[in-house]
């Protein structure tokens, strides 16, 4: 079942003093001001499913998101996204992916960005 956010956040590193790493505080800071984006991405997301409560969680509409953020800042590829999302601590920071987690592929990346309408 995808869900908007996740209620608690996964073990994480803590911040890095750069001024690149300030720069994704501040757009999360104005992500987290503003929580009717999530909404609006979770129902781009669920638009066609028809069974909301059953399923693989997948990545949150939070995580959705923030990486189709990072995808236009840095004009990554889908896989030049994925990679960066599995190498760097502070993407994987912002999007919300704990240490622990094994990241996404990039086609999973494709199909949830992709699903964005705005």
């Amino acid at each position: 079942m995808r869900k908007k956010d996740r209620k608690q956040m996964p073990l994480m590193i803590t911040g890095i003093d750069h001024p690149h790493a300030a720069e994704l505080k501040g757009i999360s800071k104005i992500l987290e001001d503003n929580p009717i984006i999530n909404e609006w991405v979770l129902q781009d997301l669920t638009r066609d499913v028809t069974h909301t409560d059953t399923g693989a969680e997948g990545m949150t509409a939070e995580q959705v998101v923030r990486a189709a953020v990072i995808k236009q800042m840095e004009g990554f590829s889908y896989e030049e996204l994925a990679f960066h999302l599995l190498d760097s601590l502070s993407y994987r920071r912002f999007c919300r992916i704990g240490f622990a987690h094994k990241g996404f592929q990039k086609s999973a990346l494709c199909h949830n960005i992709k699903a964005l309408s705005c």
